[in-house]
């Protein structure tokens, strides 16, 4: 049986607080870095056993701060509002989020640029009221200037695709996004924009035609 996922909206204070967190966390991968520099050159040192035993308590108190961090982590409750995304990694939990809210913000823009162009060859094709020289200008003026913020989220989103893809785990069983056209003529066609960021894992087996792009496209073809 194949279980289709809730449509919750990624709270954006969750968003900050994972931020935050992976802050913490990649600063001390730099500080572990450091240390692990540090021992290998003290070590090769004869005179160095104070400046090892320091390091030492140095280590110490990183591997405590390591547990800090991981129990800060636990106290945002992502498993309370997100129970299905329970052992799922961090940042893929961020990044997928992110694409999500994007992604909503990205439909929400194009229909309003088709709506207008459908407007526009309307007019112009004699099946509505002609909108006159000046205000036709004004709506080409007007979708012309909206479209770069369109194509730089949609360029956006892609990366979050291709972020999500190299973190993915086949365990967490959580269908990827598709990457959207960053022509608008193409988009309009993307069955994929209408679709949102599944933010929780299938139960049994993904069906190919919803992980496989392929299979969608020859789907479509048989269709028409």
């Amino acid at each position: 049986m194949y279980i289709y996922p809730k449509s919750v909206d990624a709270p954006a204070r969750l968003k900050k607080e994972l931020d935050s967190v992976l802050t913490l966390q990649a600063d001390l991968d730099a500080s572990e870095r450091a240390l692990q520099t540090t021992r290998a050159t003290l070590e090769k040192e004869h005179d160095a056993a104070d400046a090892l035993e320091t390091l030492n308590s140095m280590e110490r108190t990183h591997r405590r701060l390591l547990d800090k961090v991981e129990a800060l982590y636990s106290s945002l409750n992502v498993q309370d509002k997100f129970p299905e995304l329970e052992g799922v990694n961090l940042e893929f939990v961020r990044v997928l989020l992110l694409a999500r809210d994007l992604k909503i913000n990205i439909r929400k823009r194009a229909i309003g640029s088709f709506f207008e162009w459908d407007k526009l060859d309307r007019a112009v094709g004699g099946k509505d009221k002609p909108l006159g020289t000046k205000l036709h200008q004004q709506t080409r003026k007007a979708i012309a200037k909206r479209q770069p913020a369109l194509m730089s989220a949609i360029r956006k989103f892609n990366k979050y695709c291709e972020q999500l893809e190299q973190l993915y785990d086949p365990t967490y069983a959580i269908p990827l996004p598709t990457p959207l056209p960053t022509k608008l003529a193409d988009l309009r066609s993307e069955q994929t924009l209408l679709e949102d960021v599944w933010i929780t894992p299938a139960e049994g087996k993904i069906p190919r035609w919803l992980e496989d792009v392929e299979v969608r496209h020859g789907i479509r073809a048989i269709l028409k």
